[in-house]
């Protein structure tokens, strides 16, 4: 039992004891002597309890200014009062000091949890916060890694246009001109060579085939590395052109529809679209056993959209081994977005594909 208990009823008991005497010393004689009579082992005589009641009635005497020939119960009901006026404010007073007592503790008990709970809560906070700082730290480095990236495929999608179109203008200028010189040296040699056997004359006129067609075949690849159109006529044409080769080629069916193309494009947005259109035909020629291909070229929003769609065989969206020409979309995406522009790619087995590509304008020049 705690302390302060047992101080409280050790208190409380002697009030008690204390009420109780002084009640007994106000009681009248007739009360005294019921009273008493309660007690018969403690008074062996009758004179002794003439004695004590005679004792008890002049001190009830002296005490109580009241007459003596009051009603008993009067005297009684009075001393009853005053003892419960002085008992009640007492029982109070002990009461709210045990009240008191007791939400001390229990404030001491909650602030002490309230403590621990701060502390607690402090320790979760500031590992909270080192993980958040953790994390932001690792988002921005992983942010700054993909700019970086961003950037440098950027780069090398530039420095690989430069030098396909270095490539391209060296072939075209310096070896290709080489080949149409010897051409013309054999053909003035063929025209030096009269009488020469007509052997002589078939193998002289066979070398110059060959090397027409060695011409025409650097010319072509001069032309795949980076067309001169391109700069010269613009993209609607250099599309055209790439869409009729594709139908020479590999004699698939191909149209090309262009709508409301601007005269002059920022050179990014040209090589880009050029780009895609040039692996989407790869891609089908390669695996979409299509027969028939469309090509649209039209000013869409503030941007130009190119949509390209084939009869083939589609390929399943779903799956990541059925995507034919994975790397050659990865491409796709790449240089699109580089450009902050979007491509989105439908395909059905035994429905065809559909890839359509939208590009914002960069610059465009008056």
């Amino acid at each position: 039992m705690p302390v302060w208990r047992v101080r409280t009823g050790v208190f409380a008991g002697s009030i008690a004891i204390l009420m109780v005497g002084l009640l007994i010393l106000h009681l009248p004689t007739e009360v005294a002597k019921s009273f008493l009579s309660l007690f018969p082992q403690q008074i062996s005589t009758p004179f002794e309890m003439e004695s004590l009641i005679s004792g008890t009635r002049e001190d009830v005497t002296a005490l109580s200014p009241q007459a003596y020939d009051e009603p008993s119960w009067k005297p009684l009901v009075i001393r009853v009062v005053s003892m419960a006026l002085i008992g009640l404010p007492i029982w109070y007073l002990l009461q709210r000091r045990e009240r008191e007592e007791e939400l001390q503790r229990l404030d001491e008990g909650w602030a002490a949890r309230l403590h621990a709970r701060s502390e607690e809560l402090l320790a979760v906070n500031n590992a909270l916060v080192s993980e958040v700082s953790k994390r932001i730290d690792t988002e921005q480095s992983l942010e700054a890694n993909r700019r970086d990236l961003r950037l440098l495929a950027s780069q090398l999608l530039r420095l690989q246009e430069e030098e396909r179109r270095r490539i391209s203008r060296d072939l075209h200028d310096d070896i290709n001109q080489r080949l149409a010189l010897l051409s013309i040296d054999i053909e003035m040699l063929e025209q030096q060579l009269p009488d020469a056997s007509g052997c002589t004359v078939r193998t002289v006129r066979t070398i110059q085939d060959r090397i027409v067609e060695l011409s025409d075949n650097v010319r072509r690849l001069a032309y795949q590395f980076h067309p001169s159109i391109l700069d010269d006529l613009g993209l609607s044409i250099a599309l055209r052109r790439l869409v009729d080769d594709f139908q020479t080629r590999t004699g698939i069916e191909a149209r090309f529809m262009g709508k409301d193309i601007p005269k002059h494009v920022a050179k990014e947005v040209v090589t880009c679209l050029y780009r895609v259109a040039q692996e989407g035909l790869a891609n089908i020629s390669r695996h979409a056993k299509a027969k028939n291909v469309r090509l649209e070229l039209q000013r869409v929003r503030d941007g130009l959209q190119l949509m390209m769609s084939d009869d083939g065989v589609g390929f399943d969206m779903n799956r990541h081994d059925g995507q034919r020409g994975s790397l050659g979309l990865l491409s796709m995406r790449e240089r699109v977005s580089l450009v902050a522009g979007t491509l989105s790619i439908q395909s059905t087995p035994g429905e065809g594909t559909q890839i359509c590509a939208w590009v914002p304008f960069k610059q465009e020049r008056a």
